[in-house]
C-alpha cells in the first residue's frame, strides 16, 4: 500500500561565505556556494528567509527577517530540492498543497522517521510503538541527549522492522534492514540537536537524512 508523503527531504548546501547587501532594504545578505541551481529554501540563524533571489549559480541575496533585523547573522543555511538521500538531506514534516504518494527508500525513511519521532503510549492500538523523539523538540538538551537518541533510534527501529517481519508484500527497498547514528551535534546555545540517521533497506540501498530536535 502506498502512502501520502508528509515527510520533504532537502539537501544542505555548501556556502562558502556571507555579508551584509549594503544600501539594500529591508537589510539583507549576500550568501556565496558552489551550487545554488535548485534553492528551495533559505535559513538566516534559523528563521526562514522572506525572501530569496538566486543571481548566478554561486551567489544569492536573502531577505533577513524581520526578527533578525538588528541582529548578528552567525549562521545561514541554503537547502536545495536536488534530492540525494546523504548526510546533507534534512527533514521537514509537511502536507503540501500537491499530495503525492511516497515510495521507495523514501516512504521507508518516512516510515522509520514516523516511528522515531512518535511519543510511546500515544497509538492506542500499539501502545509500544514510538522512539520518542518528538519529547525533546524545545527542552534544553541535556548531557544525555546522545543516549536518549540512540535509545529513540534503536527503538524506532525494532519496532519497524518487527512490524514488516510478517509482511510479504513489502518490496525490499521499502523493508528497514538497519538504522544507525551517523552524527549527532548540539548547537552552542544547547537548545537544538541535530541528528543523521542513515538507513539501509534489504535491497541494499542507504538513505541518510538529519533532524533538527
Amino acid at each position: 500500500m502506498d502512502s501520502i508523503q508528509v515527510v520533504r527531504l532537502l539537501d544542505v548546501l555548501k556556502v562558502n561565505s556571507i555579508r551584509n547587501a549594503s544600501g539594500v532594504v529591508p537589510r539583507s545578505i549576500i550568501a556565496t556556494g558552489e551550487d545554488f541551481k535548485n534553492v528551495e529554501q533559505v535559513l538566516i540563524n534559523s528563521f526562514q528567509a522572506p525572501e530569496f533571489v538566486v543571481y548566478s549559480k554561486t551567489e544569492l541575496v536573502a531577505q533577513v527577517p524581520n526578527d533578525l533585523q538588528d541582529a548578528i547573522i552567525t549562521d545561514v543555511t541554503v537547502m536545495s530540492s536536488a534530492l540525494t538521500l546523504t548526510e546533507r538531506s534534512i527533514v521537514e514534516f509537511t502536507f503540501g498543497t500537491r499530495p503525492k504518494k511516497a515510495r521507495g527508500i523514501l516512504r521507508l525513511m518516512q516510515v522509520f522517521l514516523r516511528q522515531l519521532m512518535r511519543t510511546p503510549g500515544t497509538n492506542i492500538f500499539h501502545k509500544r510503538s514510538g522512539g520518542g523523539l518528538l519529547r525533546r523538540v524545545g527542552t534544553v538538551i541535556s548531557d544525555k541527549a546522545a543516549a536518549d537518541v540512540a535509545i529513540a533510534v534503536n527503538a524506532a527501529k525494532q519496532y519497524v522492522i518487527n512490524v514488516q517481519t510478517p509482511e510479504r508484500n513489502i518490496p525490499p527497498i521499502e523493508r528497514l534492514l538497519s538504522a544507525e547514528i551517523s552524527a549527532l551535534t548540539v548547537d552552542p546555545s544547547g537548545t537544538s540537536l541535530y541528528v543523521t540517521v542513515v538507513l539501509t533497506s534489504h535491497s541494499g540501498q542507504r538513505g541518510a537524512a538529519t533532524l533538527l530536535a
